[in-house]
């Protein structure tokens, strides 16, 4: 991979945190649930489908498409490919690469799923991401994406908006060895005082025009306070060195979907902020 590879941050995080997502670590449903809300339907639908997995991460939802079947062909940018092999190279179901999603290296028009979850508000274009996803549907097959959503607090200051954007111009700013030490420091600093007065919603509100943390008590249903503190800081570090981190509406991935041809287009606001499936036609 070059070394300006924009996804870099996310490989030192997912080898760092390789296992804390993982339905199969947590014991808590929290990847399963997504993925099924976002495929419409049972995870059981996924038996014997050929499956493109683009931005696998440390392997949360290879897991879950090859515990239920799929044959999976799995990639992504970074690093975080050695998480995933660790977790989930066992399986004869499974093909993984290292591999820019602008230039993925399987066959076009080949896949019943291609799944992007978590990625494309990440990568440089995000048009041309979905574009290149689209091009590995087989017809007749369908595509399911995420995306962050725009909303106008996330472009507004404190009180209005979060505190997190000026965190992160920081934390951008730093040498890349030195900003997940960074943001961790500065979380370490925060997480106790977000713990205490995590049952006040009043205090949450408040707290959140200060600091970066990413809050995910108690809608994860997570086991204790040690499992809370990880995976607040991965999706903190996540949240505060992304080097791209665009945002659409609904309206314009339906319109884009639409551009493409795509038939039985749904898009609607859940999860990351925008979730949509669609199918290419036969």
């Amino acid at each position: 991979m070059p070394d300006d590879n924009y996804a870099s941050a996310f490989g030192d995080q997912w080898q760092r945190f390789p296992r804390t997502q993982l339905d199969s670590a947590t014991g808590v449903p929290n990847s399963t649930e997504r993925l099924a809300r976002c495929l419409g339907g049972p995870l059981s639908s996924l038996q014997g489908k050929l499956v493109l997995e683009a931005g696998s991460g440390a392997g949360r939802f290879t897991e879950l498409l090859l515990k239920n079947g799929a044959i999976v062909d799995s990639f992504d940018y970074s690093s975080a490919v050695a998480a995933n092999s660790a977790n989930n190279g066992h399986n004869d179901q499974l093909r993984l690469v290292q591999a820019d999603i602008r230039k993925i290296p399987f066959p076009p028009n080949s896949y019943d799923l291609v799944v992007c979850l978590g990625v494309i508000q990440h990568t440089p274009d995000p048009e041309e991401t979905i574009r290149s996803l689209w091009s590995r549907v087989k017809p007749g097959g369908r595509l399911v994406i995420d995306h962050y959503r725009a909303k106008i607090r996330n472009f507004l200051p404190p009180p209005f908006g979060v505190a997190g954007m000026f965190y992160r111009w920081y934390f951008l700013s730093l040498p890349k060895e030195r900003q997940f030490d960074s943001v961790k420091k500065t979380f370490d600093r925060w997480f106790p005082l977000v713990w205490k007065y995590r049952h006040s919603a009043l205090a949450q509100f408040l707290l959140s025009r200060l600091n970066p943390i990413v809050n995910y008590y108690p809608h994860f249903r997570l086991r204790d306070r040690e499992m809370y503190y990880e995976w607040m800081l991965l999706d903190t570090h996540d949240a505060m060195t992304d080097v791209y981190k665009h945002r659409r509406t609904r309206g314009q991935i339906r319109r884009l979907l639409a551009s493409l041809g795509a038939e039985e287009i749904d898009v609607w606001h859940g999860g990351n902020g925008i979730e949509a499936s669609c199918r290419k036609p036969v």
